[in-house]
């Protein structure tokens, strides 16, 4: 008999198993996996090998011979870590086919690595494929124990069994990385037919053109499979891939990635100007040119403010200021997964000057001029005299803060105010009033104090006669705004004097 009706015989023995036996649904505990190390004491000189166990034979060579190997779930693809002494011993009982050398100088991941983890449900993919609609969210023979599934593969129909591939992919997104130390993926399901009695579900690796790439063979047992496997991405993404024909349900995939960091050197120096300018502050800061930096950030009192991977850049203006503040400016360099200290520095706007605090313009105390006189305020550039609105002159700070009016009329009181400015801008003015003194008590401003100023006084005090109001302002020598007899005395002492 010829193997062609060897074939067809056994397929038509399986196909009328398959349709006339009332098969109960398989429920399946979990197993926990062996562990990866199981063999290993000295973790000094290792290797990692790859032992496809694809049935029951190997598995009892594989199991009777290395027990310490913890393959407990039967025939599947076992990824281990031996010694790198044992290697002469495993290649004398497999071949190339069974035994695959990973790597004959690991190192496994050290604590100071850094480390980075995340689980996907089975029913969460990142995308499935079938031709014959052999896929379901179900968990069915792990159901007592999982939630969140997806069967992938035959799917119990009456009819061509074999034939029913589904799978698949689910996407991790790495962190930021400088170097991949391992990538470790753990695939918990289980394959829920009973016959076949062997494993027909595999995981690879989807790459940058979306093929399938490795082949790892998951046990038929409800239990993790481990895997540490290349650093192949597909379009920067990690995306392992799980496909069947024969009922096999993914509880969830995870993935754990090891991988190192270049810490990144503080930059040299921050420094901003202060009261530079009268809208904006200039930032410049200096990198370590030494330093594997990718990028910097710039913050304003903590706030990010601006960023930029273009390290010939080391300077930014900064327009979004006022005059009344001060600002705190810090500088940190950045790579693909970390970040420097914080390098700061002060920086303001020049600011307009404040507002003089006070102006005394001299009351009567010169026939002939009115002194005006004022004390100096921060940030002034000059000051700028004004007489009743009107711009007399500039004064400078360098300069006495003075200013004489030599041009005084008869019986005249004079609002004098004083603007400080600078090129920013200038202050609210400061006023007061001030008179020459050689007015006060004359009453009919001939230049003379006499008996006729005083008879005009009287008669005003009397209501004789009513003053107008420059006249009650030069009678009232003691300046207390009322017309009285003290007024009187004052006069005729300036008279006897």
């Amino acid at each position: 008999m010829d193997m062609v009706k060897i074939k067809s015989i056994l397929f038509y023995f399986l196909f009328i198993c398959l349709v006339f036996t009332n098969q109960e649904v398989l429920v399946k505990n979990f197993n926990a996996a062996g562990i990866l190390d199981g063999m290993v004491s000295d973790k000094s000189n290792l290797s990692l090998i790859q032992l496809n166990i694809k049935n029951d034979s190997l598995y009892q060579i594989a199991d009777s011979f290395f027990p310490n190997l913890d393959l407990i779930n039967g025939p599947a693809t076992y990824h281990r870590i031996i010694e790198s002494n044992q290697l002469f011993d495993f290649q004398n009982y497999f071949n190339e086919d069974i035994l695959v050398v990973l790597s004959q100088d690991y190192n496994l991941p050290e604590p100071s690595r850094l480390y980075w983890t995340e689980t996907k449900q089975g029913s969460d993919p990142y995308a499935t494929w079938t031709e014959d609609e052999a896929i379901e969210y179900t968990c069915a023979c792990i159901e007592n124990e999982a939630s969140d599934c997806i069967k992938l593969g035959y799917d119990e129909s009456w009819y061509n069994p074999f034939d029913y591939w589904g799978d698949a992919c689910w996407d991790f997104m790495p962190p930021y990385y400088d170097y991949i130390q391992e990538i470790r993926v753990t695939v918990r399901g289980a394959q829920c037919d009973a016959l076949p009695l062997w494993s027909e579900s595999y995981m690879g690796l989807k790459d940058d053109d979306g093929a399938w790439s490795y082949d790892y063979e998951l046990s038929i047992n409800y239990t993790d499979n481990t895997y540490i496997v290349p650093f192949t991405f597909s379009n920067g993404f990690f995306m392992p891939t799980i496909g069947s024909d024969d009922n096999y349900v993914v509880d969830f995939v995870k993935y754990d990635f090891f991988y190192s960091c270049i810490n990144v050197e503080d930059p040299i120096s921050l420094s901003a100007s202060n009261q530079d300018d009268c809208s904006s502050v200039d930032v410049n800061w200096e990198l370590d040119p030494n330093a594997i930096t990718t990028g910097v950030r710039l913050y304003k009192n903590s706030n990010l403010i601006y960023e930029s991977f273009d390290l010939d850049e080391t300077s930014f203006t900064d327009f979004s200021v006022s005059g009344d503040s001060e600002y705190e400016y810090c500088i940190e360099a950045i790579n693909n997964c970390s970040s420097s200290n914080w390098v700061c520095g002060l920086g303001s706007v020049k600011a307009p000057p404040n507002q003089v605090e006070s102006v005394i313009a001299q009351d009567g105390l010169s026939a002939n001029y009115i002194e005006v006189f004022w004390d100096p305020v921060d940030r002034a550039d000059g000051y700028r005299i004004y007489r009743d609105s009107t711009w007399l002159s500039i004064v400078y700070p360098h300069q006495s803060l003075e200013y004489i009016d030599e041009y005084i009329e008869d019986g005249e009181i004079y609002s004098y105010c004083i603007e400080s400015f600078n090129d920013c801008g200038s202050a609210d003015w400061q006023c007061d009033e001030g008179f020459g003194g050689s007015y006060l008590g004359d009453s009919n401003f001939d230049g003379n104090i006499d008996v006729l100023d005083v008879v005009t006084l009287v008669n005003f005090i009397l209501s004789i006669n009513e003053p107008t109001e420059i006249q009650a302002f030069w009678l009232d020598m003691n300046q207390d705004a009322t017309l009285n007899v003290q007024d009187i005395v004052l006069i005729v002492n300036i008279i006897l004097n």
